[in-house]
């Protein structure tokens, strides 16, 4: 039988086993939360309010961690990770997220990708709405790239990219 607990985040025990949970879940559509260099680049930074980070909370199962609510920039963007097999945990997720996480002028918003199933519905039975969305477009490589360019333009290959070039245009 599996016992399920929850527990405040601790930064200087914790993180490497977070990281790990993230690699673990990662699909590239997000449906499982944030890639883990996502937590590793807000935490290392200098820009993120880290003051409330044990306001973070995992769920463990047996010592294995299969959820996590977060924020990341600013405090009140709350983000959830969820191990697949453990969606039940999503209302309780998201009702920690609505009592204990840090809200700027009374605002919590909830960043929710698509995939993210259970999530979405535990916000939605709490009365949260949709209220923008991004859709992040990603090119497979295994695929051949066939898309005509305006006149004057070409591609180069990547062993004959002039930096200077590049420089200038970006």
């Amino acid at each position: 039988m599996t016992k399920i607990i929850s527990r405040n985040f601790r930064v200087l025990c914790d993180f490497m086993d977070v990281y790990q949970f993230m690699i673990e879940v990662y699909e590239k559509d997000w449906r499982n939360g944030v890639p883990a260099p996502f937590l590793e680049y807000a935490l290392s930074s200098d820009w993120m309010d880290k003051s409330l980070v044990h306001r973070w909370k995992l769920w463990e199962d047996n010592g294995r961690i299969v959820g996590l609510v977060f924020y990341e920039n600013p405090v009140n963007d709350v983000y959830f990770s969820l191990r697949p097999g453990y969606e039940k945990l999503a209302d309780e997720m998201v009702m920690y997220a609505v009592s204990f996480m840090p809200r700027v002028d009374g605002h919590l918003r909830f960043v929710i990708f698509d995939g993210q199933n259970a999530v979405k519905e535990a916000a939605a039975k709490i009365g949260f709405q949709q209220s923008s969305g991004y859709i992040e477009k990603v090119f497979d490589f295994e695929q051949s790239l066939n898309y005509s360019l305006p006149d004057g333009f070409h591609f180069v290959e990547s062993k004959k990219l002039s930096v200077e070039k590049i420089a200038e245009c970006c």
